[in-house]
């Protein structure tokens, strides 16, 4: 599956995070990262500009696993959930920081 490409996030800090934008359903190698789960949605169609409304916000030492709940999946798909983005980070404490962070600033409902 391609890429939809890149977006930022901000965390309550103020810092900007780069994720990868992928399909909902794109499966991955085993990698470790942050992972907002969101629905992307239209705007203006004439130009293509689309914008991300957040719906779960994790991190994981292996995106391969995200998705082993079919539960989880279907909670997501409740919510509008048709995108998964990534950002790709190896330390754990960092990838805590990183989740907690955008949390702070970010409005969930499956986090809730």
């Amino acid at each position: 599956m391609a890429s939809f490409g890149n977006i930022l996030f901000s965390g309550r800090s103020g810092s900007k995070y780069r994720f990868h934008v992928w399909p909902l359903e794109t499966r991955f190698k085993p990698l470790a990262g942050v992972y907002f789960i969101t629905r992307r949605v239209f705007e203006n169609r004439n130009y293509r500009l689309a914008s991300h409304e957040g719906v779960y916000i994790g991190q994981t030492s292996n995106l391969a696993a995200v998705f082993e709940s079919s539960a989880l999946l279907e909670r997501f798909r409740k919510h509008g959930a048709n995108c998964i983005c990534v950002c790709p980070i190896a330390d754990e404490g960092q990838r805590l920081a990183t989740e907690q962070d955008l949390l702070a600033s970010n409005r969930t409902p499956c986090n809730d």
